[in-house]
This record gives C-alpha cells, structure tokens and sequence, in this order.
C-alpha cells in the first residue's frame, strides 16, 4: 500500500477520534446543576424540644425540582428524604435535642443534575430548671401558723347570694357572701359562670371567705408578720 494513502488512513482516524472525544466532554458539560436551601423551621428551640430541617431544591431558574435525594446531617442524626412536586423537604426529629449550636448539612442528588451541598446552623436554648413565681400570681396555698390562706375563684354565684369558689383541690359552697366582696345583690340577675377571686383562710376544719386582697397582702409578708396578721384576720371575722 502507498505510504501516502497509509497516512491519510491514519489521520483520518485520529480526527474522529478528537471528534468524538469533544462530543463527550461536551455532554459532560450538559449536566445541570441544583440549588439547595436548608434551615431549621424554628430557630432557636428550647432544650428538650424536636428540631424540625425545612428547605428546598431548585435547578439555577429557581424553578422546583420534584424527587431529588436529599442526605440531612446534624449532630449525630443522618436521615434521607426526597423533595415534593414543590422541591420542598422536610424532617421532623425523632430525638429531642440538647442545648448547643448545630450545623446541618444537606447533600441533594439527582440524575441528570450535579451532586449540591447546602448548610445552616441553628440554638437549642438551655430549659430553665426553675421558674420565678410569686404566691400572689399563682395562688399557692400560703401556711401561717396553724392556718392555710388560699386564692379561690368564684365559679358560680346564684340568686341567693350563694358563692361556690374553687381553690386549691377543694369546691366549697359560701352562704350569702359574695355581696361582701365587690359583688352587689343587684348583680345577680342570673346564674352565671364568673371570674372574682376571693381570699379563703382554713383552720383545722373551719373556711372562712375574705376579700382578694387578704391573700395578696400576706403573699408579700414575712413569716412571723404573716402568722399574726393571718390569725387576727380569722379571729375579727364578722359573719355576714
């Protein structure tokens, strides 16, 4: 064969080869790439609580991507889920977290589109271990001496003046008192639910009904002032 027509040959396959090698680079290059957004749904959270991990996936118009892997990492949680029709995710944990700050790490993968990560942080707030009440907002039972003040509330009143008062785990009934406290006789046109509070003092077996402002004020008293002012309060009841 002539040396020329060998050379020719081999040239030609050389440049269909190059071709072809371009043809496959360039459909590499096709492969389109996702956008992923992640983030905690509620931020920060308290200690004890169950984080929640929205986002979404998207193609770089924004426009949604439906059914995509999506990897969730954060602390020593890894879970998968797929996006919706509305490229949204969501994850509710099924561990109740610890105070710190989290990174979370997403990774979404799809065929036809380029592997994307996204990240976030989010508090978990430490849970207060106590509270700061007063005995005046919660209406706990204050103890002076031999005596037991409590905060009721008056549930039902009726046509006679009769006031039934639920306060601590006792619903006792008060005959012809209400009119004492801020609550006339030409009041009571109707049965009816109500919300008065009143102040009750027990001692031994014996309830007596007093105003609201008995209760606040020994809520705001020293012990040795308290037991006095709480047993001549009971002592100087007048009977309505």
């Amino acid at each position: 064969m002539n040396k020329h027509i060998i050379f020719t040959v081999c040239a030609l396959l050389i440049g269909i080869t190059v071709v072809m090698s371009s043809i496959q680079v360039s459909e590499s290059a096709l492969v389109s790439n996702m956008l992923v957004s992640v983030k905690a749904e509620k931020d920060p959270i308290t200690e004890g609580d169950f984080p929640v991990i929205i986002g979404t996936v998207s193609d770089q118009a924004y426009k949604p991507i439906a059914n995509a892997d999506v990897l969730i990492m954060f602390g020593t949680v890894i879970v998968t889920t797929t996006s919706d029709d509305r490229g949204n995710f969501r994850y509710e944990s099924a561990m109740p977290s610890t105070h710190g700050i989290y990174e979370v790490d997403v990774t979404a993968t799809k065929d036809g589109y380029a592997k994307s990560l996204g990240s976030s942080t989010f508090t978990v707030s430490p849970r207060q271990t106590a509270s700061v009440v007063t005995k005046t907002i919660t209406g706990l039972p204050i103890q002076a001496g031999n005596y037991t003040v409590f905060l009721g509330k008056v549930v039902q009143w009726n046509l006679e003046t009769t006031c039934f008062v639920d306060f601590s785990d006792k619903y006792m009934r008060f005959l012809k008192t209400c009119d004492l406290y801020n609550m006339a006789p030409e009041d009571f046109k109707d049965d009816q639910t109500v919300i008065p509070m009143v102040s009750v003092i027990q001692s031994n077996d014996t309830y007596r009904l007093y105003p609201e402002n008995i209760y606040m004020s020994a809520a705001n008293m020293e012990n040795e002032t308290l037991n006095t002012f709480v047993a001549n309060t009971f002592a100087n009841y007048t009977a309505p």
